[in-house]
């Protein structure tokens, strides 16, 4: 039997192991059981964790002795996938007896001072995210070279001038204000000033997507399907938070390019679909570039790069198949949600990787970026509705959401009853 020291030590490293993944993004579910197994190479009758979106608190109790608990608030909260990826594997490695105790402490000392890529991975994560985001959705080669301009425009408003404003809301008006006038203005001079017609809306729309709350989005379903309301609550309302400051940034974009008379080249509509297979192929690889680029973003380990890029490649194929084969855009999302669903998990299984690294991969592609650029043109310039738009954007959010449950209760199932075969062979 270990000692109270070794407890109080042990609890400390949870602590420590779920507060780096809160602060990453993990979802709560996620966190919840990276505790619970750390826990649970003790001795105690009682092991428990209750986590929050902004702390927890952890306790270690048995009626023969005394009881030990924790809380901690954690305030810090940033993307992280390389946190979180490294945080299981050093919670995995503990549970196996891989690694001591001591060494795990060391470890994660080391994940959470460890520094994020270096400022021009940055700077490309966004370009390449925009760019792909760009020909993605329906944009020319021309057109992504234009979002070069709106990607750098982004990446200068997030990366320096964000730690000095210090209010990320604030940080996503600017820079989505700043990457609509920078479209307009590419766009503008391009037409006049070389002959060159550059597709604007395809450029703001490329530019905003590093901007959309994809991964908050993609929690807060995986938490309401855990049972986790408060926290899935609270992040809900984080997306929509952000959202709204990207659809005013961009309002405001459009506004300073209309008195400033750059905005002629503005449009509501966009083509999604493909009529031959270069285009196909040409649209899967600039999904899979997106997400790439975005994953620099969200300092993802550079080995999981390929599966995550090609689970968004395999999710916007299945979107443009759906599309092609008459169906609305509702079940395009929910039919290439439900593919990125299943992409992740078994990725996961196989990498032995947190199911989120991948999952959100997949979602990004189909979250309702161009409802919110529809819906702030038409209530800029009175052309469309915009609520019937916006309309459409929480239908396609809750597609998503319906087509994560579906699937998750799905693989849920599958996985118990191959559990129950297994054990029945041991018996």
């Amino acid at each position: 039997m270990e000692t109270n020291e070794y407890y109080r030590k042990l609890l400390n490293m949870a602590v420590t192991a779920g507060s780096i993944m809160i602060s990453s993004g993990a979802e709560t579910h996620r966190v919840e059981d990276t505790l619970h197994r750390i826990l649970g190479t003790t001795h105690f009758e009682h092991a428990d964790a209750v986590v929050f979106t902004t702390g927890m608190v952890v306790t270690l109790s048995d009626p023969s002795g005394e009881t030990l608990s924790i809380s901690r608030r954690v305030t810090d909260c940033s993307q992280n996938f390389g946190k979180i990826a490294e945080v299981n594997s050093v919670s995995r490695d503990f549970c196996n007896g891989k690694i001591t105790l001591d060494e795990a402490i060391e470890k994660l000392e080391w994940i959470k001072a460890k520094k994020r890529y270096n400022s021009f991975l940055q700077y490309l994560g966004y370009i390449l995210a925009s760019c792909g985001f760009t020909v993605m959705f329906g944009g020319e080669a021309l057109d992504a070279l234009g979002t070069i301009f709106c990607g750098l425009i982004l990446s200068i408003v997030e990366l320096e001038l964000g730690p000095k404003i210090k209010r990320g809301f604030v940080t996503t008006i600017l820079a989505a204000a700043m990457m609509t006038i920078t479209a307009t203005a590419v766009s503008y001079i391009g037409y006049h000033g070389l002959g060159i017609s550059f597709q604007t809306h395809y450029m703001i729309i490329g530019g905003m997507m590093p901007l959309v709350p994809g991964l908050a989005m993609t929690t807060a379903f995986r938490d309401i399907l855990q049972g986790d309301y408060l926290s899935a609550g609270s992040r809900i309302l984080e997306a929509l938070m952000v959202a709204v400051c990207v659809a005013i940034g961009i309002g405001a974009g459009m506004s300073c390019s209309d008195m400033l008379g750059l905005s002629e080249t503005l449009t509501l509509s966009f083509n999604l679909s493909v009529t031959n297979v270069p285009e196909f192929l040409f649209a899967a690889f600039s999904a899979g570039v997106a997400i790439i680029g975005f994953y620099l973003l969200f300092d993802t380990p550079k080995k999981y790069f390929f599966v995550c890029g090609l689970n968004a490649a395999f999710a916007w194929s299945v979107y443009l198949i759906t599309d092609s084969c008459g169906l609305n855009g509702l079940w395009a999302s929910f039919f290439s949600t439900l593919a990125a669903d299943f992409f992740a998990y078994y990725s996961a299984r196989i990498l032995k990787a947190p199911m989120i690294l991948f999952l959100v991969a997949g979602i990004l592609p189909m979250v309702p970026g161009i409802s919110i650029y529809q819906g702030v043109y038409s209530f800029m310039f009175g052309i469309g509705n915009a609520s019937e738009i916006l309309t459409g954007a929480f239908m396609t959010t809750g597609v998503i959401a319906l087509a994560i449950f579906l699937m998750d209760t799905v693989l849920d199932m599958e996985k118990r009853i191959r559990a129950h075969i297994l054990k029945k062979r041991k018996s």
